[in-house]
């Protein structure tokens, strides 16, 4: 499996419930990334998209504590993704385990974590491969963090694309991926 996020330079990943920027290229990347992919996802997530509405053209599993979560206006929305002829499906697990479940059959590369920070945290001792766009927008205020992989000793960055900017913030594309037990 592989985790996908933007973290700004102390790693931060979000502030009450939301992005700290949003990045066209970065938001392009992520959907030509996962489009036609399995995303797992917890239900804060699911609520941040617009109407509520899953991921289109995707396999959304949506880990949650309590059924409560289970939003109508999600499972509406993916219902009329399917009847316009969309790949657009949504299934609410109780557990990693169950998660995972769902997915052993498809290929660990096709298989995408896409947060929140309690997702990204349970779910990471399962992937090898995390795809991070480190961005330099402050983070004051911020209070969600992705994990630190250059100081986790676990993984190595393998991959740096390019620097970019987009307004007044830098970016780039980066791989990191599992140290090989030797």
């Amino acid at each position: 499996m592989i985790e996908i996020v933007n973290v700004s330079p102390n790693w931060a990943i979000g502030k009450k419930g939301q992005l700290l920027i949003h990045i066209p290229a970065d938001m392009k990347y992520f959907r030509e990334t996962t489009r036609g992919k399995t995303c797992i996802m917890g239900s804060t997530t699911l609520e941040s998209f617009p109407h509520m509405a899953p991921l289109k053209d995707r396999v959304n599993i949506v880990l949650i504590d309590d059924d409560r979560k289970i939003r109508p206006e999600s499972v509406a929305a993916a219902e009329a993704d399917q009847a316009a002829g969309r790949s657009t499906e949504l299934i609410y697990v109780h557990s990693p385990e169950e998660a995972l479940e769902r997915v052993k059959d498809v290929p660990k590369d096709d298989v995408y974590v896409i947060g929140g920070a309690s997702i990204y945290r349970l779910m990471l001792p399962y992937c090898d491969t995390c795809l991070v766009t480190h961005n330099d927008y402050p983070s004051d205020g911020a209070d969600t963090f992705y994990p630190d992989l250059s100081a986790s000793g676990e993984w190595e960055l393998v991959e740096q694309g390019e620097t970019q900017t987009y307004e007044n913030t830098t970016f780039c594309f980066c791989r990191y991926e599992r140290k090989k037990n030797e």
